[in-house]
Parts: C-alpha cells; sequence; structure tokens
C-alpha cells in the first residue's frame, strides 16, 4: 500500500487535489466516493482507496485512531491522510507518532493574495469572527510552507497551476506514480463549505470557477488590505513562486 501525506493550510485547494489524486488509478474514470465516516472516504475500483481527512488529527476524533487498523481490515490498496493548519516539520512529527508508513510529504500551496482572500470571505460567508480563520499564526504557518518551496524532500503541487493547466496534473501523476486520467477534476471538494465565493454552485463544474482570480474581488476588504500590507515579505515569496 502506497500512502499520501499532503501538508496544507485551509483553503488552499488541497481537498480538491487530494480528491483528484485518488481518482487517478487506470480503472477509474470518474467521480466516485463513498463516504465511511465524516474524516474517512473510498473509493472502491480496481481495489480499495482511502481518504482520511486530517486522519491524524485524533484529538479532533477518537476514531481517526482506529485508520492504521481500518486500512488492514479493507485491505486498502492506498491511503491519502490529509493534514491542515500546521508546519511541515510538525507535520511530519504528528506522522512519526502513527503505525501508518506515509510516503515523501506533498505540501500544497496556493499564492498569499487568493489565499487571504479565500479566507476572509469564508469567513464572511459563515458569519465567524476573521481573526479565527486568519491571523498572524496562520501566516506563520502559510510562510513555513512557502518558505520551504526549494526543498528536495518535499514534493510541492501548486495549486493555481494545478487548476487550469492539464499537462502540469499530468506531470504530477508521472512524478508520482499514478496513472493520469484526469477524473475527480470538475467535482468541486465539500469540505469547508465548497467555495468561499460560490459555495456548491459548481458542484460538478469546479473548472469553470475563476480562482486564480478571487482577490480581486476582496481587494477593498479593509482586512484583506491589512493582510498584505503588514505581510509584504510574504507576499514577495508568494509573488516569485507564483510569478
Amino acid at each position: 500500500m502506497y500512502s499520501d501525506f499532503i501538508i496544507s493550510m485551509h483553503r488552499t485547494g488541497h481537498h480538491a487535489v487530494a480528491i483528484w489524486l485518488l481518482h487517478q488509478k487506470p480503472e477509474i474514470s470518474s467521480f466516485s466516493i463513498n463516504t465511511i465516516a465524516d474524516w474517512l472516504f473510498v473509493v472502491a475500483h480496481g481495489g480499495t482507496h482511502l481518504l482520511a481527512n486530517n486522519g491524524l488529527k485524533v484529538h479532533e476524533n477518537k476514531d481517526r485512531r482506529h485508520l492504521p487498523s481500518i486500512c488492514e481490515d479493507v485491505n486498502a490498496d492506498s491511503l491519502i491522510v490529509t493534514h491542515e493548519q500546521e508546519t511541515i516539520k510538525d507535520s511530519i512529527k504528528d506522522a512519526g507518532k502513527t503505525s501508518l508508513s506515509l510516503d515523501k510529504p506533498i505540501v500544497v500551496i496556493r499564492d498569499f493574495r487568493n489565499w487571504v482572500a479565500s479566507c476572509v470571505r469564508m469567513a464572511l460567508r459563515d458569519d465567524k469572527i476573521i481573526e479565527d480563520v486568519i491571523d498572524n499564526e496562520s501566516v506563520r504557518k502559510y510562510r513555513d510552507h512557502i518558505i520551504n518551496y526549494a526543498e528536495r524532500e518535499y514534493y510541492y503541487i501548486l495549486y493555481n497551476l494545478w487548476a487550469v493547466s492539464k499537462d502540469y496534473r499530468r506531470q504530477i501523476c508521472n512524478d508520482l506514480g499514478r496513472v493520469f486520467t484526469d477524473a475527480a477534476k470538475d467535482q468541486l471538494s465539500i469540505f469547508g463549505g465548497g467555495s468561499s465565493f460560490s459555495g456548491m454552485e459548481h458542484l460538478k463544474t469546479a473548472s469553470a470557477m475563476n480562482v486564480n482570480n478571487r482577490y480581486k474581488e476582496m481587494e477593498s476588504h479593509p482586512y484583506y488590505e491589512m493582510m498584505l500590507s503588514k505581510y509584504e515579505d510574504v507576499l514577495k515569496i508568494s509573488d516569485t513562486i507564483f510569478k
């Protein structure tokens, strides 16, 4: 069994990437996830393939401690574990506490402008305090993810490019030893209430969302403006990566 370990911040598009990656197998041609629990999902075509959302965060759901035994019981052929809102080193430390044998970390990142915009917009959508969704600590962890972009010990996926380039998605499959089918690319991730901007409107038409220009809808919001001004250094790093 191979086990992908996806590290990310929330609102980076990593759920969409994880669902897509789960489907990149020769036997799978369309979106076909079934729900086992609110944190555990399966695709059962050409084998048994599991997706554990924040699967290592036992403090959030004690049932997650059973993940290793679940994999054994169903004789899983593959597993994807997502892990949010931690630095890369802390994420790897958490992975070391489990009996699961997780492969080289995959870090999914999104450009700073769209990430901040999506966080702010989600807070407004869900009537939450913005600082509870994105604050100084969140930016510190986001910065940790992007400053390690050149490290060869991690495999990076740029969500901005993944969202628009079929060639890039094909290359990811080649790099990770998957069979490129592009199945589930147009499936909107249901995690986190779907899109911060359009909810579940594009459930089966995710490609129709202009995800790389969302920030333009938030440019006049005072919190968005403050964050970009306060973290100009992070913005510069992001701009270097995402051109």
